[in-house]
């Protein structure tokens, strides 16, 4: 009985540690650096022929740290053109799902690592693009 309050115990310490943790990492990481720049894909089947990569820089300071705050951040305050998908912002629906930096994934739970250089932002592969 005892061993099971214990291992009871020290789970819930663990898993209250662990969240801590990935919430200070969070809270560390989106101050650090100030100015991100994105290159973000876009298209406008009525406005051009050719697809082209637009880069956008903004203020990390004043954004969220996932690359979806950055792109509705971008679409608030920068261009109100940007079209992109987005739902749930819990990493559920699986809408805001997109190629970033060249790796597959959703961007409601992707953290923005700053860098120099530019968090290249584009559509899946192999999927139809209407806009943006």
């Amino acid at each position: 009985m005892m061993a099971a309050a214990a291992r009871s115990c020290c789970s819930r310490f663990s898993a209250r540690s662990a969240g801590a943790s990935v919430r200070a990492l969070a809270a560390a990481a989106a101050p650090m650096a100030s100015p991100q720049k994105f290159g973000i894909y876009r298209y406008d089947p009525d406005q051009m022929a050719k697809p082209y990569l637009q880069e956008y820089t903004i203020d990390l300071k004043s954004c969220g740290p996932m690359i979806l705050d950055a792109l509705i951040k971008i679409k608030d305050e920068v261009d109100p053109t940007l079209t992109f998908r987005r739902s749930c912002r819990e990493g559920i629906c699986g809408s805001c799902a997109m190629n970033i930096n060249g790796k597959n994934g959703l961007a409601c739970l992707l953290y923005i690592e700053p860098s120099d250089k530019a968090i290249e932002i584009q559509p899946l592969p192999h999927t139809y693009v209407v806009k943006d």
